[in-house]
């Protein structure tokens, strides 16, 4: 499977599977994982079916295969009062849920 676009909201395959993220945001925050940072050569791996998942302390995430892994950074803009938990998910479900790095 190959990505078939990437967007500020999602990562998106051929196989129409999607890697997106989720907060529950408050008033004066945004934490959001920065999908177009991507690395170049993601756009033309072609990744195993079932991809794995890892959270890179107060930075990001990590995804891939058994071949490969490739980071996506993660990012909380805000003023230190609110959370920094944002939640990664895969075909809809929750892979993972970790602390954005903060912007102030």
């Amino acid at each position: 499977m190959k990505i078939k676009k990437v967007t500020e909201e999602a990562i998106i395959f051929d196989n129409e599977t999607v890697i997106t993220y989720d907060h529950c945001q408050d008033c004066c925050e945004d934490n959001y994982a920065d999908f177009k940072q991507i690395e170049p050569e993601a756009l033309d791996y072609d990744f195993e079916i079932e991809l794995k998942f890892e959270a890179v302390e107060e930075a990001g995430f990590r995804f891939g295969d058994s071949r490969r892994m490739f980071f996506i950074p993660c990012y909380s803009e805000q003023n230190g009062y609110y959370s920094s938990d944002i939640d990664i998910y895969y075909k809809g479900e929750e892979v993972l849920s970790f602390e954005a790095e903060m912007r102030c």
